[in-house]
């Protein structure tokens, strides 16, 4: 299913136009399935409906639900929020159904509460996707009438006052039961605030047919647990340890072992064949103490972070593996940036798989061009403060604009790009995917260690050469499905990382049975 953002929405819709479907038949479509929408609740609960139409497109389909629902008998009336447009596709049906006498039009006034008292059914069609903001006053007086009275909402395409960009809302907008939507649900549509606005989502295409995301490129798909079942192979009956690739996790140090130890144990529960770790001393002994599955590289310790000194033994470490992962609990010290930019040179001369996380990427805010001038084939999953400092910018744009963030970075460094957040965006430049598994239990420190480790073995695990925007997703995508395990066995409250980490094998099952 795609995902669009408002734009790319509008992107399609003239998609649709080179094809051959008009603008005006779109908007007939859409009041019709509209229309077919409202005429199923008026038939359970009977009783009058009211259509609040907005100026634009989203008003004009809600008349063209209104002039349908009445020719079909319905007792219908439209009350304009706004005046009319005086021209467009929308004027043209407001025309079409001031012809029809049947229909009640008029323009609400206070006090809404006794407007709303004669009706059952209330249509929303005021804003459509390019709504942002809050409402005038007025209208979020009328919302809140809405939302206090007894009738049924519907929604056409979006829930006025949601901003399906980001799945921000103002706190006016309306509760609908039910919202209709065209062509596919916008982006913010899916987030928790957005899904709780819209109710159950029925979605039309009404002539915008998958090509036509397709021609705008690059729309957002939603991860399913079926979508991910088809980026993870089997498990072949004649298989071995090193059938499954051979992961290197840089990480740690002596104030974050857990950090380390938590990256480990997620890419052995994701499949990885061989897990070595390479960190000091001290991390490997705490490690080793609790995680029996993996092996070790020592390496040197310089002020209890990885010492530059023993980039030599990491390259030679590099040479014996498929993919490698830096960047959990390294520290911020000198000496681990040296060590950071040092891998990703190696990673590319080798053609080896990188992802870097957390200080691996702050190792490299100064200098993001080193990915790509490395030739390194590389994952980066920043938050949003590390989007930010990778960017170049500050994090409330960086938190507004966070697709089109990724994006770009994806652009400038040839990596893959994770995006973490509600969704998390999953994009190489050209694809994208948005995952919704995950909850607020994961607001802690050491949930990115646990997905970078789940990310970093299923890159292990799909081999040579293994598609990273794939492992990515479907990295993703489980990890989320393993903290919402871990909060219906546990509670948000209480549950830690590594419980997400823990259920992982129960993730994996649910997704690959």
């Amino acid at each position: 299913m795609y995902l669009p953002s408002p734009e790319q929405m509008k992107a399609a819709e003239n998609a649709a136009v080179r094809e051959g479907t008009t603008l005006l038949e779109l908007m007939e479509r859409a009041g019709l399935a509209l229309a077919d929408e409202v005429q199923a609740f008026h038939e359970k609960k009977g009783g009058r409906v009211l259509i609040l139409c907005g100026k634009g497109n989203n008003g004009g389909d809600g008349f063209v639900c209104a002039r349908i629902l009445a020719q079909r008998g319905i007792a219908v009336s439209v009350a304009l929020v706004f005046p009319p447009q005086s021209e467009g596709i929308a004027a043209e049906e407001y025309k079409r159904l001031a012809d029809v006498r049947s229909v009640n039009i008029f323009t609400p006034c206070k006090p809404y509460d006794k407007t709303l008292s004669d009706y059952s059914t209330v249509v929303d069609a005021v804003f459509g996707t390019g709504f942002h903001g809050e409402p005038s006053c007025d209208i979020a007086e009328l919302f809140d009438a809405v939302n206090e009275s007894t009738a049924v909402v519907v929604a056409a395409d979006v829930p006025s006052g949601l901003n399906c960009a980001d799945g921000t809302a103002s706190a006016h907008s309306l509760k609908c039961v039910k919202t209709v939507t065209f062509g596919s649900p916008k982006i913010g549509m899916m987030t928790k605030v957005g899904n709780a606005l819209c109710g159950e989502i029925a979605v039309h295409t009404i002539g915008i047919t998958d090509s036509c995301f397709e021609q705008v490129g690059n729309v957002p798909v939603m991860l399913t647990g079926d979508r991910v079942r088809e980026l993870i192979p089997d498990r072949e009956e004649q298989s071995h340890k090193g059938s499954f690739g051979k992961l290197l996790v840089i990480a740690g140090s002596e104030s974050m072992s857990g950090a380390a130890a938590l990256n480990v144990k997620a890419a052995l529960r994701s499949g990885a064949g061989l897990v070595r770790l390479a960190s000091v001393p001290k991390v490997i002994d705490r490690v080793g103490a609790s995680i029996h599955e993996c092996t070790f590289v020592e390496l040197q310790s310089e002020d209890g972070a990885i010492s530059s000194a023993s980039i030599a033994a990491i390259k030679s470490a590099l040479k014996k593996s498929t993919v490698a992962a830096i960047g959990s609990g390294i520290s911020t010290a000198k000496t681990a940036k040296e060590t950071v930019l040092a891998v990703i040179k190696i990673c590319g001369e080798e053609n080896i798989p990188l992802i870097i996380d957390a200080d691996g990427l702050n190792a490299v805010t100064d200098c993001i061009d080193i990915i790509r001038k490395a030739n390194c084939t590389a994952i980066l999953t920043p938050h949003i403060g590390e989007l930010a400092r990778l960017m170049g910018t500050d994090t409330e744009y960086a938190a507004k604009n966070r697709l089109q963030c990724a994006v770009r970075l994806s652009e400038m460094t040839g990596a893959v790009v994770v995006a973490k957040g509600v969704p998390t965006f999953i994009t190489d430049g050209k694809r994208t995917a948005a995952s919704f598994t995950g909850n607020p239990g994961l607001a802690r420190g050491g949930s990115g260690d646990v997905l970078t480790g789940t990310i970093s073995g299923l890159c292990a695990f799909l081999g040579k050469n293994p598609d990273l925007w794939k492992a990515a997703a479907a990295g993703v995508f489980t990890f989320g499905l393993s903290a919402d395990i871990a909060a219906e066995r546990l509670f948000e409250q209480g549950m830690l990382p590594s419980d997400a980490a823990d259920m992982l094998p129960y993730a994996f099952k649910e997704v690959l049975k």
